[in-house]
């Protein structure tokens, strides 16, 4: 009968910034090792509380699978003597698998001949004999973006483990980590209900939790109990002349932060709704993770929201509380903001001069000089666009975006950066393009977060991401591993990201090859030869453009079959993967594969150079000549085109000439000139294919491989 089972880790309490990669990553990680222990299941859940991560596997099976797994032995020929009988060779592969030699089978491996063999039943295990095993290996394999140690153990976590409960149906599942054992104990909210709570049963633990421990491990029934909650106070309370403004990072955080939500309203003194609205709405949101409020025209106005953990208000005390809170500061931000007023763009870019961007990469203020090439670089890239106007808009953008980080308010309100400053831009009359892309050039903030909107604030964006990630290559600051102090993974996927939306047709290695002579220029020392840099930067953005086609369960030997072909524009790489995926779907993609393969297979290894037909002596690879000749030419019209779809179904009927040379055509000839003049004929032949990609890696299914 199949089970449900439960694993929770309880922690201290969770940062709501890093809960979403480790639910992502236990979910991939349980799964992963049950599929690989051949232990069957419906369904994996994964949800988190303030001072939990929970997996739940419905109907997972009570015994492994049973496998036959084939066993193979020596070659059928030398297996036996001169008189057929059994030698030595299947006696010993006999003895060491643990069967008589009658019982050895003979398995035809095509291509290869007969071999000596035998089928094995392997029985499956108990599951719950072997889940100890493997909840231990799943928890110490999650990854978190930040992690920490604790006490004098080992083990890294996101924060430190206290308990851990491991439940199949009724059965505790006993394994240890450091000194935690698993049990069937868990505890509820902090404050509220600190007693153990002992779960009898998987199928009883979120209720019991609910009823007992005053949590509510599911995420998305915590956020509608807000929605609803906020809606109750918008209708009967405010009789819907308010609305809350619900950020959505805002919501997860705090349904990340709380084990069960009671939400309150309060209010601020009028005198603060001089402060600009956005800065004051933010001020609002990431101090103290307030929900701001608008009356019916979209004004802000002096009422918030608080999400309280649980706790009832009874007398007034917690919403009075926070109101003392947010008051104080937004008289914080009120002094800042007119401290601000008295300065300007100017006087902040002076100031820059004195932050340090990165020790061997200059000051701030020449990461805006350099962003400022870096997008007229790229503007100029870009065909049909206003050119001029918008060199003027990123000039004016590129040399301000940074000026906000030295003002009183981003000092002290760090989440306020780029809002600030577009506010400020606005506020001095500067065009709102130019305001805009001060905002913007920060975006994505976040993996999941949106991209800038408008032509200026991408480039700047683009060129504030790629000039941050060369700089920290060529001083030697790679990431490694889970560790990436710098966000560069998060600033390549922003890359991606900004090429394919901008729909920007830009060979990146001659960007980072910019890149890396502005910084030459600048002083900076490299630690790598340029090559080898543009190189490591290139295949680094690149393997962001990987993890994003993986994630959409694209074709990862098309990619790199794509990239073999050498092209280095993100924007092309990605149509070009698109049509071969389409063609495999809907094309015979072996027509191309293996005649490209069979020319690169025989050429490896070999010197080549220039045909000379002269040396022809067959009709075929005169006609492959020939053939080869006209459709470069077709060929490279509709690559520049882009056409690729046109470009496959060239090669496919290309390919047919190709067979028909290997066919008819013996290569490897005795005379030496006749031979070396048909291998350099099939490295035009290759050539011709990489044009497009290296298809020899594209994998064809029934190959078999």
């Amino acid at each position: 009968m199949a089970e449900d089972l439960i694993l929770e880790i309880g922690t201290e309490e969770l940062p709501p910034s890093c809960t979403g990669s480790g639910l992502e990553s236990l979910k991939e990680q349980l799964g992963k090792n049950l599929g690989e222990n051949r232990i069957r299941f419906e369904h994996i859940y994964v949800y988190s509380s303030p001072r939990r991560l929970t997996a739940h596997v419905s109907r997972i099976s009570e015994n492994q699978d049973t496998v036959v797994e084939t066993v193979m032995g020596p070659p059928k020929k030398i297996a036996y003597d001169d008189d057929g009988k059994p030698g030595e060779p299947a006696a010993g592969f006999a003895r060491g698998i643990g069967v008589g030699v009658e019982e050895l089978e003979e398995i035809e491996i095509e291509g290869r001949g007969i071999y000596l063999g035998k089928n094995l039943i392997k029985e499956g295990k108990g599951t719950a004999d072997i889940l100890p095993d493997i909840l231990k290996n799943t928890i110490l394999s999650l990854t978190f973006e930040k992690q920490m140690t604790w006490g004098d153990y080992n083990i890294k976590f996101i924060r430190p483990i206290r308990w851990l409960l491991a439940m199949m149906g009724s059965k505790v599942i006993d394994f240890g980590i450091e000194n935690v054992r698993s049990g069937n104990t868990t505890f509820g909210h902090r404050t509220i209900s600190p007693a153990p709570i002992k779960i009898n049963s998987a199928a009883e633990y979120f209720q019991k939790l609910k009823t007992e421990g005053n949590v509510i491990v599911k995420q998305s029934e915590r956020r509608d109990l807000i929605y609803d909650q906020i809606k109750n106070i918008e209708e009967k309370i405010w009789e819907n002349k308010y609305r809350v403004l619900v950020d959505e990072k805002l919501l997860n955080d705090v349904v990340n932060l709380i084990s069960i939500p009671n939400v309150l309203a309060g209010s601020f003194p009028e005198d603060f709704l001089y402060i600009p609205s956005d800065i004051l709405v933010e001020a609002i949101k990431y101090h103290q993770k307030y929900f701001p409020v608008i009356d019916t025209g979209g004004n802000i106005t002096t009422q918030f929201l608080i999400v309280q953990n649980g706790l009832k208000d009874k007398g007034g005390d917690i919403r009075r509380g926070n109101e003392r809170v947010l008051k104080a500061r937004l008289s914080d931000a009120s002094f800042f903001y007119e401290q601000d007023k008295k300065h300007d763009f100017s006087y902040w870019g002076d100031k820059l001069k004195g932050v340090i961007f990165y020790s061997g990469l200059g000051s701030m203020h020449e990461k805006q000089q350099r962003l400022k090439y870096v997008c007229n670089y790229l503007a100029e890239k870009i065909n049909g666009r206003d050119n001029e106007k918008l060199k003027g808009y990123l000039a004016g953008a590129s040399t301000m975006c940074k000026c906000d980080l030295v003002t009183s308010m981003v000092v002290e309100f760090p989440e306020l950066q780029g809002i600030v400053g577009r506010e400020y831009a606005r506020e001095r009359g500067y065009e709102e393009p130019v305001s805009e892309a001060i905002f913007e050039h920060y975006l994505p903030g976040f993996a999941e977060d949106s991209l800038p909107v408008t032509e200026t604030g991408r480039i700047l964006s683009l060129a504030d991401r790629i000039d941050t990630v060369t700089g920290m290559f060529i001083v030697g600051n790679i990431p490694s591993g889970s560790e990436d102090p710098f966000a560069l993974r998060r600033r390549a996927s922003g890359i991606v990201r900004s090429v394919i939306a901008g729909d920007y047709d830009i060979d990146l290695g001659d960007l980072i090859k910019f890149c890396i002579k502005l910084y030459r220029e600048a002083g900076s020392q490299l630690k790598a030869d340029e090559s080898t840099a543009v190189i490591n930067v290139f295949m680094f953005i690149t393997e962001r453009l990987r993890f994003m086609m993986a994630k959409d369960r694209r074709r990862m030997d098309v990619l790199d079959a794509v990239l073999g072909s050498g092209c280095r524009s993100i924007l092309d790489i990605d149509l070009r993967c698109k049509a071969v995926e389409d063609y495999i779907l809907k094309g015979d993609i072996k027509s191309i594969v293996w005649p490209m393969s069979r020319s690169q297979n025989i050429i490896s290894g070999r010197e080549t150079g220039d045909v000379e037909p002269g040396l022809f002596r067959e009709e075929h690879e005169k006609d492959l000549y020939m053939y080869l000749s006209r459709v470069s030419d077709r060929i490279n019209m509709l690559i520049d085109k882009k056409d690729y779809q046109k470009t496959l179904s060239e090669l496919k009927n290309f390919g047919k000439t190709v067979d028909t040379f290997f066919d008819e055509v013996l290569v490897m000839d005795k005379d030496e000139k006749i031979r070396n003049n048909r291998l350099s004929l099939l490295k035009k032949v290759v050539d011709l294919y990489r044009k497009l990609a290296d298809f020899s890696l594209v994998i064809v299914e029934n190959e078999g491989v």
